[in-house]
Parts: structure tokens; sequence; C-alpha cells
């Protein structure tokens, strides 16, 4: 699916991708592995917490790390959006 704006302008992809999950911004920062994050999404499954605060618990980031990471996300998520004021 291509989202397009009225004038028929392709929206770029770095726009479309609304959501950018947590453990994926921990990755890119360093301060999770891949594993870790699978490790956490799989422990998920059977208990009824966020991600970062069930990293947290499972001794994986501190709460200063997740802190920055809510941070982090909260940021992109006002980037895209203002993005996409702009562009729809």
């Amino acid at each position: 699916m291509i989202f397009q704006k009225s004038n028929q302008q392709e929206i770029p992809l770095s726009i479309r991708i609304r959501v950018q999950p947590i453990g994926e911004i921990a990755v890119q920062n360093g301060l999770l592995t891949t594993e870790q994050v699978v490790r956490v999404c799989n422990e998920q499954k059977s208990c009824p917490m966020v991600f970062g605060e069930l990293a947290k618990q499972m001794g994986f980031l501190t709460a200063e790390q997740l802190e920055f990471l809510v941070k982090a996300k909260q940021e992109h998520d006002e980037v895209v959006d203002e993005a996409l004021i702009q562009c729809c």
C-alpha cells in the first residue's frame, strides 16, 4: 500500500512508519541487544507489562535508561506528527 497526498506525491517511508517500538530504539542506541528484545517480547506473552517496564524488571534496563528511551520515543512521535501535518 502506498500512502499519497491529495496531489499524488508519495509520502516518504520515514513518515509512513509512525510507530517505532521502544525495543528498536534501545537497540539503535546500544542499550539492548536484539536477543534481549526477543526475550522481553517472549516474556510479554505471559506477562501483561509494557515492554520497557518488563525489560527493567528483567534487569536489562535501568530506570534512567528507560526514561531516556521513553523521551526518545516521544521525540520521534513528535517529529513524525509534525511531518504528517506538513505533508497532509
